[in-house]
């Protein structure tokens, strides 16, 4: 492509306007690649740069025309110059942004930036630039760190690749879910993780003696959750693709607890679905919730107590109990 060697790789930067984690979602399906997330400040940012398909030629972007902000959220995909036509990736990005706006009425966009990188070790730099995470009662490294040690052997260790895998713990929603799981007591509790991912949160209620169901609308994430139970000696005891309307019939009428970490409107979508399936006086987590989505989270669950709030970098998770 271009004349480009084999020595180097893609490297497309997403900024969305809004709905970060469809688009996320929208491109691991499209590309089967592992993604990245960087917040970045609007004001000290407010350009980004586009390469003209025809002319290769780089154009300023206003990203603020979109949608005004002060944080924005970049996704990071890397990939193989051999296995994508990266124009024709920008062109089913561009179809699904349009796709979007009809369905959510409102406008949607995104601006996105792309650069030819050497392969040479861009790996090994990404992996040396990630540090085990401590939260709450557990410590969290990727599978090339050392085993837990020294003040740390008290924790329960989570083993999970951030480069092969969507959720690590490093992403505010995600923490802020680990937080609330870790001040928990679980044991003998059933527990439902809605949008799995990486299977992080339900290897997390697994260490802490959770009975663990769990589902996600994409196979991959099946893929990755039931790569990194094993990894971790964790199991669970059903997993299932699909949304919670998609459970097996041997699965629980209703849950102790619920995690659901993924985006606001889903999560309203989600809201009979979860009622249903939430036990009294159970409990409820939200999370992958923005700060200006909180009020219109908690007004849709009108019917859950909410118990606490938790903020981090403009992240919003909620912990409710059915009423």
């Amino acid at each position: 492509m271009y004349g480009l060697d084999k020595q180097t790789y893609w490297e497309i930067i997403v900024h969305p306007s809004n709905f970060v984690e469809l688009f996320a979602d929208f491109i691991i399906q499209k590309t089967s690649s592992a993604i990245e997330y960087n917040d970045i400040s609007a004001q000290s940012n407010p350009f980004t740069i586009i390469y003209d398909e025809r002319s290769w030629q780089s154009v300023g972007f206003d990203i603020l025309q979109a949608k005004q902000s002060t944080q924005l959220t970049q996704i990071i995909a890397r990939l193989s110059r051999d296995e994508v036509n990266i124009f024709l990736l920008i062109q089913s990005i561009e179809e699904f942004a349009s796709r979007l706006s009809e369905v959510m009425q409102e406008d949607v966009g995104f601006c996105y930036h792309i650069e030819e990188k050497h392969n040479s070790d861009w790996i090994k730099a990404y992996q040396d630039s990630i540090q085990p995470l401590r939260c709450g009662r557990f410590y969290i490294r990727p599978s090339w760190e050392k085993p837990i040690e020294g003040k740390d052997k008290d924790k329960e260790e989570i083993i999970i690749d951030p480069a092969l895998a969507f959720g690590s713990g490093h992403h505010a929603s995600t923490f802020m879910c680990l937080e609330f799981l870790s001040a928990m007591d679980l044991k003998g509790k059933t527990l439902l993780d809605v949008g799995c991912g990486s299977g992080i949160l339900s290897i997390a209620a697994c260490k802490c003696g959770a009975k663990v169901f769990a589902c996600d609308t994409d196979e991959f994430a099946i893929q990755e959750s039931k790569k990194n139970a094993a990894l971790n000696n964790t199991h669970f005891d059903t997993l299932w693709l699909g949304s919670i309307d998609k459970a097996p019939l041997s699965t629980p009428p209703t849950y102790d607890v619920i995690v659901v970490n993924i985006v606001a409107f889903v999560v309203k979508l989600l809201h009979n679905d979860l009622r249903a399936k939430c036990a009294k006086n159970g409990l409820l987590i939200l999370s992958g919730i923005l700060d200006e989505y909180k009020f219109d989270i908690i007004n849709s669950f009108y019917d859950f107590n909410v118990l606490e709030t938790r903020s981090i970098d403009g992240w919003i998770a909620l912990r409710l109990t059915l009423q």
